[in-house]
C-alpha cells in the first residue's frame, strides 16, 4: 500500500508539472548579470541596410533577415517595405541629426539626449492601424523586454511566442513623454520559451532590447513531466519486482516444511 501511495504521488506530481506554465510579466529590474542589451547602434548603409529618410534614419532588412550585433534578429517585415510603408527604421543621431520624429504632446525625439541608450533606437509608424516589429533569437530565451513610447495617447504592445509559434503572453504600455522613455519598460518571463516577440503601434520607438537566458530559472513542465514519470516508472518496476518474488520465496519455505 505505501509502495502504490509513493507511486500515486509522484503521478499527482507529474500532472501538476504538466500543468501550461503561465509568462509573468516584468521589469527591468529582473534580468541579471548574464543579459544582452541591443541598443541598434552602429549601422551603416549597403547591401542589406538602405538610407530611409535623410542621413540618419536607415531600414535594415531590405533584402532579408537582418542580423543585429547582440544576435536578435529582424525577422518581419521583410524585405522591408519603407518607412512610408510600415517598415521598420533605424534612427541613429550619430549619423546625424537631420531628423526629427514628433510624437505630439509626448515629444519629440530630435538628438541623442531624447534617446534612452546611446544614440540610436528601432521604430516604426502606420498611416493607418498598427506597425509591427518582429524580433527572433538564435535560441529561446527566458526573459525579453524592452523601454517603449511613441506618438501621444496610444499603447505600445509586445507579444511572445514559443518556437512552435504559441503565443505565450501579450503585455502592453501606454505611450509616455519623450523624458520618461526610459522607464517605460515592458517585459516576459518565460523559462526557456520565448523564440520571437513581436512589437506593435501605430507611431513607436523601443530601445534597449533586453534579453537573458537565467540558469537558475525552473525548467519547462515538459522537462519536470518527464523527469517525474521516469521516477514513477522506476518505482513501478521496482514494486513489480518485489512483488514477483514472494512466490518464490514462499515456495521455497513449503519445499523446506
Amino acid at each position: 500500500m505505501r509502495r502504490l501511495n509513493s507511486i500515486l504521488a509522484l503521478m499527482a506530481l507529474a500532472a501538476v508539472a504538466a500543468a501550461p506554465a503561465s509568462a509573468i510579466s516584468i521589469g527591468a529590474g529582473a534580468f541579471g548579470a548574464g543579459k544582452v542589451v541591443e541598443s541598434f547602434e552602429g549601422l551603416t548603409a549597403g547591401a542589406n541596410i538602405t538610407l530611409a529618410y535623410g542621413a540618419s534614419l536607415l531600414a535594415p532588412g531590405t533584402l532579408s533577415a537582418f542580423p543585429f550585433a547582440s544576435g536578435v534578429t529582424l525577422t518581419s517585415p521583410v524585405p522591408n517595405p519603407g518607412i512610408f510603408n510600415a517598415g521598420p527604421f533605424v534612427h541613429d543621431f550619430a549619423l546625424a541629426a537631420d531628423v526629427t520624429n514628433n510624437w505630439g504632446s509626448n515629444g519629440s525625439v530630435a538628438s541623442a539626449a531624447n534617446v534612452p541608450m546611446g544614440s540610436a533606437y528601432l521604430g516604426a509608424f502606420a498611416a493607418s492601424g498598427n506597425a509591427s516589429i518582429t524580433l527572433t533569437f538564435a535560441s529561446p530565451q527566458d526573459r525579453v523586454g524592452a523601454s517603449v513610447t511613441g506618438v501621444n495617447g496610444t499603447t505600445v504592445t509586445m507579444r511572445a511566442y514559443d518556437i512552435s509559434g504559441t503565443l505565450l503572453e501579450t503585455i502592453s504600455a501606454a505611450t509616455v513623454p519623450v523624458g520618461s522613455w526610459g522607464t517605460n519598460f515592458i517585459g516576459i518571463e518565460r523559462p526557456e520559451q520565448i523564440s520571437r516577440v513581436v512589437f506593435s503601434a501605430p507611431d513607436f520607438g523601443l530601445d534597449g532590447l533586453t534579453f537573458e537566458n537565467d540558469p537558475l530559472l525552473v525548467p519547462e513542465a515538459s522537462t519536470l513531466v518527464s523527469v517525474v514519470m521516469g521516477l514513477a516508472g522506476l518505482c513501478g518496476l521496482a514494486a513489480i519486482g518485489r512483488d514477483q518474488r514472494v512466490p518464490v520465496a514462499a515456495i521455497a519455505r513449503s519445499k523446506r516444511g
